[in-house]
């Protein structure tokens, strides 16, 4: 019934609405530290409950109930702030769940008609985008497929919601090698405003893989991921699709490695983009207990302060 309604709600809304990239920009980076700390390669990460508003298709692996809990600390106060659930069905899959806030709060502010207020007696102001996901993922033998659906509620100087769904498959030809691929906005997305105003992004598609190669005499494992920039769409100002430009298009990609230790360790790092290698990420991941894992990411920025994540996952 929800996804009726969201249809209804896509008809009406492309009729009035402005193409506007980024309208949905809050669910565009990885919130999970894990993700982060390989180059935000999302996609092909398929143990990051975090990043579950960005990727679906872990769902398709979760066999136990999970809880996970993501912090990031941007600039100027600017923080995200998560939580997420897995809830397996037995045969009929894994549920998935998920509300985050991103966001600055007690932003000072001076209205152009008013006086410079003396001390620290500002006005303040608020501005935030929520997210809640809804998400299923099976696994059809060597097959993965996902869906989800995110309600959007902006609060900026007036507020604004919207909606967007996903769909997620991946093939595993093997234990080593995974590929997959996503499109953000199948059914396109769109935001209201109090205005009356709309917003609309039209789909946007995505491939990933993930090759993964034993090391027994390192006592661990090598995990290589890599994720493409938009397929459908330049994402800069430069010219980066695929078909016309294919070199650059792929070094506007997402690329990172994690070694795995037997010993409940990973370290990870990454680029953003793989030709500027100011976005470098780096991070780590411990598993204290065997239900309990916690992971950490650092992201350098070209020119503000960089940005740190955490991110707790417990299983049940």
């Amino acid at each position: 019934m929800l996804f009726i309604f969201a249809i209804i709600f896509l008809l009406f809304a492309s009729a009035n609405a402005s193409r506007v990239v980024g309208a949905n920009s809050s669910l565009e980076t990885a919130q999970g530290a894990k993700s982060a700390g390989v180059g935000m390669a999302t996609l092909p990460v398929l143990d990051d409950l975090p990043s579950l508003a960005k990727n679906p298709l872990q769902l398709s692996e979760l066999d136990k109930l999970s809880l996970a809990f993501t912090h990031v600390a941007y600039f100027e106060e600017t923080s995200y702030n998560g939580v997420a659930m897995a809830l397996p069905l037995r045969d009929a899959g894994t549920l998935g769940f998920a509300i985050s806030r991103f966001g600055a709060s007690d932003i000072p502010y001076i209205k152009e008609s008013d006086p410079l207020p003396e001390g620290e007696n500002y006005n303040t102001l608020n501005i935030s985008d929520w997210i809640f996901t809804s998400a299923w993922g099976k696994s059809f033998g060597k097959w993965n497929l996902a869906l989800s659906l995110h309600l959007l509620k902006r609060e900026l100087d007036q507020s604004g919601w919207g909606f967007r769904s996903d769909i997620a498959a991946g093939y595993e030809f093997s234990e080593r090698f995974m590929l997959a691929g996503i499109i953000d906005g199948w059914t396109s997305s769109a935001v209201k405003w109090e205005s009356g105003y709309f917003e609309y992004s039209s789909p946007e598609a995505y491939a990933a893989f993930r090759f993964r190669e034993p090391f027994p005499y390192f006592y661990g494992k090598l995990n290589i991921y890599w994720q493409s920039t938009g397929i459908l769409h330049s994402e800069s100002e430069e010219e980066t699709r695929a078909w016309k430009t294919p070199v650059d298009w792929f070094l506007a990609s997402n690329a990172g490695l994690e070694f795995e230790t037997n010993f409940s360790f990973s370290l990870r790092a990454g680029l953003v983009r793989i030709n500027d290698a100011k976005s470098l990420t780096l991070g780590a991941g411990i598993k204290p207990i065997s239900k309990l894992s916690a992971d950490y990411a650092f992201q350098m920025h070209n020119s503000l302060s960089s940005v740190h994540r955490i991110s707790i996952i417990a299983n049940f």
